[in-house]
């Protein structure tokens, strides 16, 4: 039901208007003065007011910016009785809903009020809803905060269940090498069972009737050189037959505690004997004051010599070899040994295979020598890194854990 505010000095005028706004059902209530509409103002609420332009102590258009301060969707209509066109229009800036002049006929008060009341129906809705997409707005803000916080959040995871992924994947496939590394190794191990059982007992009896021969015959020239071939032959193929023996059946590693610079020394003395090593320059590094690391004596001397030689022959016609032992960048848990040459290098595509049994490049090369330099430091629990380029030689890192851990046999399935 909407409700009037009714606002006159004259008891009949406002007396007629409350009549007929209440035969049609409207909630009316009348003030005399400026002051009396004013309180009713401050006591509630009303849809629509109809006031005198000329009222005691204040005029109507005061009353009516009191009014907008109050409530901005109440209607205000201006009564009067001496109409002028000016004051119409004064009113009407200040903010009133229309303008009658008195006296006022029941049809005109009706209209204008329903007129009033419906615009103020739909102020107030208009007011309602804009609270209403506020709100919603606000709610939509804060389910969007909520959502991208929920999305960063299930990014992250996402990124970390990818991180975890591949790292799992890089697990699996360096299990999967040394899966088919063991396999290899197996079928290895069993061809240098036959290779130990086929070709060394004929290869002993060659080697002894070259020694009888040598012994009985007085041979000169060209006769004695086949002679030395032979014989030269006989023992680098018994050379081949260990290697390979060495490494399809390694032995168990028996681990003390050594001091791997004292072990390079000795390797790097007989380097400069050897005939690829005359010309080669050696420059050695060791960081001061470094701890002994438990190693298998025997089988990292064979790994360091194997890859030491490698970069003797890397550099057939002389060149600088560097061999640096020092904490690794990786921790103090680790001793790195770095071996560098400026021999020819190794390409890309080879250096994914050089550590592969039976893999060489060389044309008397068995492919072994670092397949044991990678299958003896893996066995210490260490790691093996190979960085080269053409023209340019090679690094070969290789990691040592300083404390003690158990070996990493590798399995052949017999």
């Amino acid at each position: 039901m909407p409700s009037i505010l009714i606002v006159d000095d004259e008891e009949t005028v406002r007396a007629t208007f409350q009549d007929v706004l209440e035969a049609e059902g409207h909630q009316v209530v009348t003030a005399s003065s400026f002051t009396e509409a004013k309180e009713r103002l401050e006591a509630r609420r009303f849809d629509t007011a109809l006031t005198d332009l000329m009222l005691p102590q204040e005029s109507g258009l005061s009353l009516l910016r009191f009014a907008a301060e109050r409530d901005e969707t109440m209607s205000v209509v201006m009564v009067t009785g001496h109409p002028d066109l000016s004051t119409a229009v004064e009113a009407l800036k200040e903010g009133a809903y229309d303008y009658i002049t008195k006296p006022v006929s029941r049809r005109a008060l009706l209209v204008v009020v329903e007129r009033a009341c419906e615009r103020n129906t739909l102020l107030r809705e208009k007011r309602r809803l804009e609270a209403e997409n506020e709100d919603y707005q606000r709610s939509l803000e804060s389910k969007v905060r909520e959502r991208t916080a929920r999305l960063r959040e299930s990014e992250s995871r996402y990124r970390e269940l990818f991180q975890e992924t591949r790292r799992a994947y890089e697990e699996l496939k360096e299990i999967q090498e040394k899966l088919i590394r063991s396999e290899r190794l197996a079928a290895v191990g069993e061809l240098a069972a036959q290779i130990a059982h086929e070709i060394r007992n004929p290869l002993g009896a060659i080697s002894n009737s070259v020694g009888v021969l040598r012994r009985d015959l007085d041979l000169h020239g060209d006769d004695r050189r086949l002679l030395e071939v032979v014989e030269e032959e006989s023992q680098r193929l018994e050379g081949i037959v260990a290697d390979f023996l060495r490494f399809a059946r390694p032995r168990p590693l028996h681990k003390t505690p050594q001091y791997i610079t004292e072990i390079l020394d000795d390797l790097l003395l007989l380097v400069l004997q050897e005939p690829k090593g005359s010309k080669i320059r050696i420059e050695k590094r060791y960081e001061p004051d470094l701890p002994q690391v438990e190693l298998d004596p025997a089988q990292t001397r064979e790994a360091l010599w194997n890859l030491l030689i490698n970069a003797a022959e890397a550099m057939p016609d002389g060149g600088d070899l560097h061999v640096s032992v020092s904490r690794s960048t990786k921790g103090d848990d680790f001793l790195e040994v770095v071996v560098k040459d400026t021999g020819t290098g190794i390409s890309k595509s080879e250096q994914e295979k050089i550590f592969q049994p039976f893999h060489t490049t060389k044309a008397d090369g068995t492919g072994l020598g670092l397949a044991i330099v990678h299958r003896v430091v893996e066995a210490h629990a260490g790691e093996t890194e190979v960085e080269s380029e053409v023209g340019q030689g090679s690094l070969f890192r290789l990691r040592f854990p300083v404390t003690s851990n158990e070996p990493k046999p590798i399995e052949i399935r017999r």
